[in-house]
């Protein structure tokens, strides 16, 4: 799919699924990397380690990880995305000038979930800028077992969350089903309304997640401090002075990377009976 094509399709419908942009030998990789990784965050839970930004669920006994925020404090080769030419170039059409990611994620479903996402958009903050979302599929998503769900257009809507339930219930607001295999790549704004139901299959669904903004943004926005910017922009030229299988194999991440990290708080719909 052109740059172009892709730029367009998300500033209209606010979102957009591209096929086949993970080669189908890397996501066995990053699926590596994630097995990996949730493993590991297994046996220090059960060991009774504190761990900061994973969410385990407990079910007949059994943990099971099902998110994992700060991704690169716990496995630094997930970072060889960024190094990603093809991804990366979809990202960078879309924001118009170089960018920085604000933060990276694993989310892992699975059958035991029976919550799964309701509707939200990932930033309460109204803004036409091109703050995007990017998921990184390293299984399909079928929409009858609980993809990915949007509100084409909504990302330019001043309605909150909860009048978009309202009206969806209603059917004065229609919603789509976002269907993707493994390797493709689903981008929306951050403005954009979606949610995703349980998994529905005895399959588990993972989705590595990346926000991007553009660096102009980041250095006039003041949530974000100048040692901020430098970690992140430094992340970035190292892993660009690497090539992928290096960055795969010995990419290590600063100690301190994560010391100063804050974003914007995301918006759900929340209601009381009277």
């Amino acid at each position: 799919m052109e740059t172009k094509l892709v730029s367009e399709h998300l500033k209209q419908q606010g979102f957009v699924l591209i096929k086949q942009v993970i080669e189908p030998s890397e996501v066995v990789a990053l699926g590596h990397f994630c097995q990996h990784l949730t493993d590991d965050v297994k046996t220090q839970h059960l060991a009774g380690r504190s761990l900061n930004n994973v969410a385990i669920m407990q079910q007949a006994g059994e943990p099971f990880v099902y998110r994992i925020n700060s991704l690169f404090q716990f496995q630094p080769r997930f970072a060889c995305l960024l190094a990603h030419t093809k991804l990366m170039s979809y990202v960078e059409a879309i924001v118009g000038e170089p960018v920085l990611p604000s933060y990276e994620s694993i989310v892992i479903k699975n059958s035991l979930d029976s919550l799964g996402f309701d509707w939200h958009r990932d930033m309460a903050v109204k803004t036409q800028e091109p703050i995007i979302t990017l998921g990184i599929y390293l299984d399909d998503a079928i929409a009858e077992q609980g993809a990915l769900k949007v509100v084409p257009g909504s990302h330019c809507s001043q309605l909150c969350v909860c009048d978009i339930k309202r009206q969806l219930s209603d059917s004065r607001l229609q919603s789509v089903n976002v269907t993707a295999k493994a390797g493709d790549v689903v981008i929306h704004h951050v403005n954009t309304a979606h949610c995703s139901g349980k998994q529905e299959s005895s399959a588990i669904r993972r989705t590595i997640y990346f926000e991007f903004r553009a660096v102009s943004h980041f250095i006039n926005n003041p949530r974000f401090s100048s040692q901020w910017i430098e970690k992140r922009q430094a992340l970035m030229a190292n892993i660009k002075a690497l090539n992928l299988e290096h960055t795969q194999r010995h990419f290590q991440l600063p100690n301190d990377f994560y010391n100063t990290q804050q974003i914007e708080a995301a918006e759900y719909c929340f209601e009381f009976a009277q």
